[in-house]
């Protein structure tokens, strides 16, 4: 049993006055604890404790060694929370990977309050939308909206967002307005690729067997959510996006949403 085991076996015995009691603390037998202590005086060749049938004193010599004792433990308490402390305290680089229009819009706006709460931490920040190896690439963490698959990554989904589908008011008055997902198909849709992958984004909807999910016909397609918005916005033709992407547009009367009742979500 390593030394530093046995000081502190013989501080809670002789707090708790009792072999057992120090035990229960400790997870040890009773008989393990007594042992210990036992093995310590006799390596010091003094008498610690003084014991009797119901309780344990500390001897003359037990009282000044404890007195040091305690307070080395003190000082190893105290020296283990500076540490602590020291490592919950951020510092360093962070280098970040966001997806562009969330990262743009919500999250990018909070990172000076994080740099000022934190003044040892340096930020490292890019914006992109394709599924990136952020261990290969050296990233710290990354913000997506969907699912990830890598096994190698500690992921959690921070929320949901509401998916929209909507257009520009004229391009809905000029050709109307669909009432069902499946009738998007006969109409002009611009659609979202992953960078990455060159896949399309698949259209959610929840219908009375549950959520589908529709690869619709899309004649534009671009890797940037920001110039898929543009493009609805000038009147190009239908998109579906999470809601933070389109509600400002929404909000000033450049965007209409429609197919309401039926629009999905998606994990974020």
């Amino acid at each position: 049993m390593n030394k530093f085991k046995s000081l502190l076996i013989f501080i809670r015995s002789a707090q708790h006055r009792s072999f057992s009691s120090a035990a229960r603390q400790l997870g040890m037998s009773p008989s393990a604890v007594s042992r210990a202590v036992l093995r310590l005086e006799d390596d010091l060749g003094v008498r610690l404790l003084q014991r009797t049938t119901r309780s344990l004193t500390l001897t003359e010599d037990g009282a000044r060694f404890y007195a040091r004792c305690q307070q080395i433990l003190d000082e190893l308490e105290e020296a283990e929370l500076e540490v602590k402390q020291a490592q919950s305290i951020p510092k360093g680089t962070l280098r970040l990977d966001l997806s562009l229009a969330l990262g743009k819009m919500y999250i990018a706006p909070q990172l000076p309050n994080l740099a000022t709460k934190y003044p040892d931490l340096k930020l490292n920040v890019s914006f992109s939308d394709r599924m990136t190896d952020i261990i290969e690439e050296g990233i710290d963490a990354t913000v997506r909206v969907g699912m990830g698959n890598d096994s190698r990554l500690i992921m959690r989904t921070l929320g949901t967002a509401n998916l929209v589908t909507c257009a520009a008011p004229a391009y809905l008055q000029q050709v109307g307005t669909p009432k069902t997902p499946q009738e998007l198909a006969k109409y002009r849709c611009i659609n979202f690729i992953y960078p990455q992958t060159r896949r399309e984004f698949a259209w959610k909807f929840e219908q009375a067997g549950g959520e589908i999910a529709l690869s619709v016909p899309s004649y534009l397609q671009f890797d940037d959510a920001e110039a898929v918005l543009e493009e609805a916005i000038q009147g190009a033709g239908i998109i579906q996006a999470v809601k933070y992407i389109v509600a400002g547009a929404i909000a000033r009367g450049e965007l209409q949403p429609i197919l309401t009742d039926q629009d999905a979500v998606e994990l974020m």
